[in-house]
């Protein structure tokens, strides 16, 4: 073993028990992936015949907890008789057990002792609170062995000892009457403090930062002076994309602390993190030269240019950031979107390590779908995985092991194709990011492509971002001038923040093109517009810097965290309404 670890490539920021620690796990990992895979192709092949399996140990588990005694669990024998016998759900249903569980009582929804509650983001409503037990870490472990098996298979394996880039801002968190932790899924705690010290470069006192700001500088800073990155982990595009503008701006700055072996002194940091730091960073004139040299010739491909030995970039995309980060930054490395997780669940992993399709995980989930047409019923059919069909779209229906059982959680999916037996989806849309004021369903991605096709008319103008309401949330402000009793969509773009865009400004034509844009995608919209019965929306241009801002309002006053935020596409609150009326550029 010595002799194989002093041949491979290794991060330089190791000590002797990072080296042994990362090593032995990579080898486990290496030997279970074997197996683990062996197991998901033989679920795949019979995808029902597993779901009637985690059903079966899912309902003898929490039989006799409160809520399996008031629902009979013990009438329940097989997926079909959960159909028949338990009622399609939403997080209201649950709300009395949770508060039940937070305030100690056990023997609630599960088993299990619940070992923290996970809270959702909460960008676009109220964060759910959503108990974890160390159930839910098999089914993760999983996924993270086949996505790191097919990464290697796709693009190479990296050395056991090559760290990876993990963004990261401590998420503000509280705790039950018993003590018990409540924060997001992303979350480091002293339990996983030697795992993150081996697998990372960032010192862990600079992990207990707060504040983005700080926390990314000393994220890309100590990350930035090791060559031998093996992946980045956003865990979204747009972290990663902001992260890389920063370097862009203050890429001289991050020179100089790494030739010096200092800290920027206008950081405002604890003096126990910059002590701590700054006894870490050992000047590094060899490592600034060659970063100066890289960012001198400009910043496309930049990535690649700086961390050669990067297998690819992880990065969920929720705002069409990876087209950005191909386009010049992350040019030449591939994104990866591997794993489609929520709070409430594990639902679905990327075997190819290409395009953004995951298949299902039948042993960690119980998935119902209810056709796209259906999904306004009040009591729709649902069908199984073994049911659907591969171009069909579906809201997604899952029963988990945090104790939700038939939960409409909002996801609408596309079936694209089988492995094996099991259905592959691709994420189309939340059901409450839609436009639909009179039924006419309009997705975030038909927007998405209305406001790239007004942008491309606008001489020079390159799109930083954009968000949406319908008119109804107006609710008599004056802001805004419309004829009573008239329907519309409002339209918020920045774009970015370069000297030519400077003069642009939105005009009737620039409106048109948006609405004929929505027109072509949609033919619900097209013939409510035809009739009057809604109108051209209004697009307005907001100031550069908006959608930070827009970031930290809901921060500020919602449970998001940074590391869990995904901007919203739909607005649905006054205070965030009101926020992007003031920002407009009139």
């Amino acid at each position: 073993m010595c002799f194989h670890i002093s041949y491979i490539r290794a991060s330089k920021n190791h000590t002797l028990s990072s080296i042994l620690l990362l090593y032995i796990l990579s080898r486990m990992v290496k030997l279970f992936s074997i197996l683990t895979w062996r197991q998901f192709d033989a679920r795949a092949k019979d995808p029902r015949r597993a779901q009637e399996d985690c059903l079966k140990s899912l309902l003898k588990r929490n039989a006799n907890t409160a809520y399996g005694k008031r629902n009979n669990f013990s009438n329940i024998k097989c997926l079909e008789d959960l159909r028949k016998l338990h009622p399609l759900t939403t997080y209201d249903h649950y709300e009395q057990y949770i508060e039940r569980m937070v305030n100690g009582e056990k023997n609630v929804l599960l088993c299990e002792k619940v070992s923290r509650f996970g809270i959702t983001s909460g960008t676009t409503g109220k964060g759910k609170l959503i108990p974890i037990s160390r159930k839910r870490a098999t089914s993760i472990l999983t996924i993270l062995i086949i996505l790191q098996d097919a990464i290697g298979k796709k693009y190479g394996y990296q050395s056991p000892l090559q760290k990876g880039f993990a963004l990261y801002v401590n998420p503000t968190i509280t705790t039950t009457p018993g003590g018990q932790i409540i924060g997001p899924m992303h979350l480091y705690t002293d339990g996983t403090k030697l795992l993150a010290n081996a697998t990372g470069n960032v010192p862990w006192e600079a992990m207990s930062l707060s504040t983005e700001y700080e926390a990314y500088y000393l994220n890309l800073l100590f990350n930035l002076c090791d060559s031998n990155i093996g992946i980045w982990i956003g865990p979204f595009s747009s972290q990663i994309h902001k992260a890389m503008s920063r370097v862009e701006l203050q890429w001289k700055q991050f020179v100089h602390d790494i030739k010096t072996g200092t800290i920027d002194e206008d950081l405002q940091i604890p003096i126990e993190v910059r002590e701590a730091c700054e006894k870490a960073l050992s000047p590094d004139p060899e490592r600034a030269e060659e970063l100066r040299r890289e960012f001198e010739q400009g910043f496309d491909g930049i990535v690649r240019r700086i961390w050669p030995h990067m297998k690819c970039v992880f990065g969920i995309d929720t705002a069409q950031f990876n087209e950005k980060l191909n386009e010049k930054y992350a040019k030449g490395i591939a994104i990866v979107s591997g794993t489609y997780l929520s709070t409430e669940g594990d639902l679905g992993v990327n075997l190819w390590a290409d395009e953004d399709k995951y298949a299902l995980i039948p042993n960690a989930t119980i998935y119902e779908f209810i056709p796209e047409e259906n999904i306004n019923e009040a009591e729709p059919k649902t069908l199984f995985l073994d049911e659907v069909k591969i171009g069909e779209a579906y809201e997604m229906v899952v029963t988990t092991k945090c104790g939700f059982y038939r939960y409409r959680f909002g996801d609408v999916i596309k079936v694209v194709d089988f492995y094996y037996n099991l259905p592959v989806i691709k994420f189309m849309y939340r059901s409450g990011q839609l436009l639909n004021l009179r039924a006419e369903k309009v997705t975030e991605l038909t927007v998405d492509e209305a406001v790239h096709h007004m942008v491309n008319h606008m001489k020079g103008a390159k799109l930083a971002s954009w968000t949406s309401a319908e008119n109804t949330l107006l609710a008599g402000t004056k802001e805004v001038e419309y004829e009573e009793g008239s329907q519309f969509y409002l339209i918020f773009v920045e774009l970015e923040e370069e000297e030519e865009n400077s003069n642009h400004q939105l005009n009737d034509e620039h409106r048109q093109k948006f609405d004929e844009a929505l027109q072509e995608r949609n033919n619900y919209y097209t013939n409510y517009r035809k009739a009057g019965t809604i109108s051209i929306p209004h697009v307005y241009l907001v100031k550069p810097g908006t959608f930070k801002e827009l970031q930290d309002y809901i921060i500020a006053n919602s449970t998001a965290s940074f590391n869990q935020f995904k901007l919203p596409r739909k607005l649905k609150t006054a205070g965030t309404l009101k926020l992007m009326l003031d920002s407009r550029v009139l």
